[in-house]
């Protein structure tokens, strides 16, 4: 068959420009930031803004907010991953049915205006945003909470290179709605192969302005509430402690939530795992630094694996940003018998673009708990001069004075720490260690000489030895044999001490091997010692009746010819062991 006639040139795909979403900041944030991160969906926004398509669409959804609560300021932090400069400009799209209306603006006089209450809703101080290559900008929306009921505000960004993106914000305002007051939608997963009774929470938020209580019950048997009765701060999360053991690799339960008359059904996942799993986020781990967010938390979240009845600590970095001296305090954690979160220090001042290590201490208590997204409260308030405090102490109990100066609240806003806890058994191998930490230390405190020491050695059972077992065995057969002898000689008591002491470091094994016997930087007993009888006067004092010295009679060449000439042999010799000198500088066959 003949081949079919060129029908016109082939259009190459166009390559278009590429940007992302690198970090958030949440201004004053009634939750922690990772649950803005997910409900946003971050991770599948920046791969419709990496990809090559032309037009996308993304539904940004905002957390659940009480009526008239303060606004909301986000910051989206845009990043141009292009080689050449980007342009977007923002439009916003009508969604509901308002129409202009006949309104009186004088007198006898009419104008037909927009009164659109849903276009205050949602503010984006930039509608137009340039953004360099490979530069940062903010993009800053600020959500009004007004209006009952939830609503969908779209805006039309278009790029320099064609392309169209539609966002939609979706905005849910209530007063109080029990099917929104659980934060958690799936259980953490749980090793069904070494499985163990595991505490973990289900977080439970208030964001009302009043002090809630709520009662939690369950028809599964997998599922044993350990707090059925909760009473929750205003807008504030608190935790549902709960003990779940999976009945398969994935599960549903379900949760009833009750708050005076009215009740809700929660549907939460479960999963079994074989293997222990950390928590996957591609959230960062620092914040960026704005006008609207002066200090920062680095890193924002941290993570402890504990052992039961033990401490471990981290640090963690304070900033401010700002230009005023603050004061910090830290809002220590605790819930009984389980775990405790500490500080230190609990309470500091930092002066402006100054930080402050601060020591996160964690101690696990009798049960096993796996708590993740524990939000750590650290508030901000300003230092009162010395007149206001001394005011709020002695006239805290009168009410007749009228918006007085010492009643000003200190608090300027607060940061969250994210924390996750994980406690855990002791290993066998931990504890074998412990044990052998027991028996070395009796073995040390017998003399050298002594026969009654009866160490076990070997391991236990029939199956081959490994490599840990064999030198541990090798280990105990060592310290019982040069325990039994008489008188060792300095090699032998040097083998019984590294021997005893298993986990000392490569630098001793290599100091009682070679340098206890060298005489390297010591003071020898024969060294002479020059006794001064002069006091300070006369070596301080110059004498005046001393000639001085004088000076050799040379030309500039003379001088700059030594020279020349020791630096010529200085290079010589460092360039018999260092080859990064030029080869015109030195010779080669010295």
């Amino acid at each position: 068959m003949p081949k079919p006639p060129c029908t016109g040139v082939l259009k190459p795909v166009p390559i278009y420009q590429k940007l992302m979403v690198e970090n958030l900041t949440i201004v004053r944030p009634p939750i922690l930031k990772i649950y803005y991160w997910e409900s946003f969906d971050i991770s599948g926004w920046n791969k419709k803004l990496k990809s090559n398509r032309q037009e996308h669409e993304h539904t940004i959804e905002f957390p659940t907010r009480h009526i008239e609560s303060p606004p909301q300021k986000i910051l989206f932090w845009l990043r141009n991953l292009s080689s050449k400069p980007m342009t977007l400009t923002l439009k916003r799209i009508q969604n509901c049915c308002c129409k202009p209306v006949q309104t009186r603006v004088g007198f006898n006089q009419f104008r037909k205006l927009f009164h659109c209450r849903h276009r205050k809703m949602l503010h984006l101080q930039q509608e137009v945003l340039t953004i360099k290559p490979d530069e940062v900008v903010a993009l800053s929306v600020t959500a009004y909470f007004q209006i009952y009921g939830e609503h969908l505000l779209t805006y039309e960004v278009h790029t320099d290179d064609n392309r169209k993106f539609m966002w939609h914000f979706h905005l849910h305002v209530s007063e109080l709605n029990p099917e929104k007051c659980l934060l958690t939608k799936e259980l953490l997963p749980v090793n069904i192969k070494n499985y163990y009774h595991i505490t973990q929470p289900i977080w439970v938020q208030n964001f009302t302005n009043l002090h809630l209580n709520f009662s939690f019950s369950t028809r599964d048997r997998s599922l044993k509430l350990l707090n059925t009765n909760l009473t929750v701060p205003r807008q504030s999360v608190w935790p549902l402690l709960v003990d779940y053991r999976p009945m398969d690799y994935e599960n549903e339960v379900e949760v009833l939530l009750g708050n005076e008359s009215a009740t809700a059904w929660y549907k939460i996942k479960g999963r079994g795992v074989l293997v222990d799993e950390e928590e996957e986020t591609d959230m960062p781990l620092k914040d960026h630094e704005c006008a609207d967010f002066l200090y920062v938390i680095y890193p924002n979240r941290v993570v402890f694996e504990v052992c039961m009845k033990e401490d471990r600590t981290q640090l963690v970095n304070v900033h401010n940003f700002g230009q005023k001296c603050v004061e910090f305090r830290w809002q220590n954690y605790m819930i009984s018998e389980f775990f405790s979160v500490s500080f230190t220090p609990p309470l500091f001042s930092l002066k402006g673009h100054h930080s402050k290590l601060v020591e996160v201490k964690v101690t696990a208590y009798d049960r096993l708990v796996n708590f993740r997204r524990i939000p750590i409260v650290l508030e901000v308030h300003r230092n009162l001069d010395q007149a206001t405090l001394i005011a709020k102490r002695e006239l805290d109990e009168i009410e007749s004075i009228d918006d007085p100066k010492w009643k000003e609240d200190s608090y300027i806003t607060h940061v969250y720490l994210h924390l996750n806890i994980r406690s855990t058994h002791k290993s066998t191998q931990e504890a074998a260690g412990e044990n052998d930490e027991a028996t070395d230390t009796a073995a040390e405190r017998s003399p050298c000489g002594g026969g009654g020491i009866e160490i076990t050695a070997g391991a236990g059972g029939d199956g081959p030895a490994t490599e840990e077992q064999r030198k541990e065995t090798e280990r105990r057969e060592l310290i019982k044999r040069l325990a039994a002898k008489q008188k060792l000689t300095s090699n032998e008591i040097i083998e019984l001490t590294m021997a005893i002491d298993n986990r000392n470091t490569i630098f001793e094994k290599l100091f009682w091997k070679y340098l206890c016997k060298s005489n390297f930087m010591r003071i020898l007993p024969d060294r002479k010692r020059h006794k001064h009888t002069k006091t300070y006067d006369e070596v301080v004092s110059v004498r005046a009746d001393s000639q001085p010295e004088h000076g050799v009679d040379a030309d500039r060449n003379t001088i700059m010819e030594i020279l020349s000439r020791l630096m010529q042999e200085s290079i010589n010799d460092l360039a018999r062991n260092w080859v990064f000198i030029p080869s015109q500088y030195y010779e080669r066959n010295l």
